[in-house]
């Protein structure tokens, strides 16, 4: 995934608002994440929240839209998708996008790597491979095949 000695940096995005059971979930990622902080496995732990869904229109949200368009992206050019973890509404001159509860932006340097969740034709790679991978072996690339 990336060059020796070079740590991944994490952004977990978490939906706000949701219910107990997801936000346990919520609570239980940033827990491991730091974990991965303080045992020096990532460079960096950054959190952030999003509402459910977003409307856009006239430049509502930008933060939020522009997010989603770098992780549709990323996620296309390694040959994976990002739906239906994430999805994308038409209704008349509306587009509505829905995030998930959860996830994770991989960046190396800066540089926007790895979305989860995603899938490629066969697989789906959640926020917690993504997780145990880290917490294993450091290394994502695994999670390619």
């Amino acid at each position: 995934m990336s060059q020796p000695n070079t740590r991944p940096e994490l952004t977990v995005y978490l939906r706000s608002s949701t219910p107990f059971p997801a936000r346990e979930r919520q609570e239980e990622v940033i827990e491991r994440a730091e974990r991965l902080a303080d045992d020096e496995l990532i460079a960096d732990l950054r959190v952030r929240h999003w509402e459910a869904r977003v409307a856009v229109r006239n430049g509502d949200d930008a933060e939020a839209v522009a997010t989603f368009e770098a992780l549709k992206e990323r996620a296309g050019e390694m040959g994976h998708s990002i739906e239906p973890f994430f999805q994308e509404h038409e209704r008349g001159e509306i587009r509505e996008i829905v995030f998930p509860v959860i996830c994770i932006a991989v960046h190396v340097e800066e540089e926007l790597r790895r979305v989860f969740p995603c899938r490629d034709e066969e697989d789906a790679y959640s926020v917690w491979d993504c997780l145990t991978a880290l917490e294993t072996d450091g290394d994502l690339a695994d999670l390619d095949d």
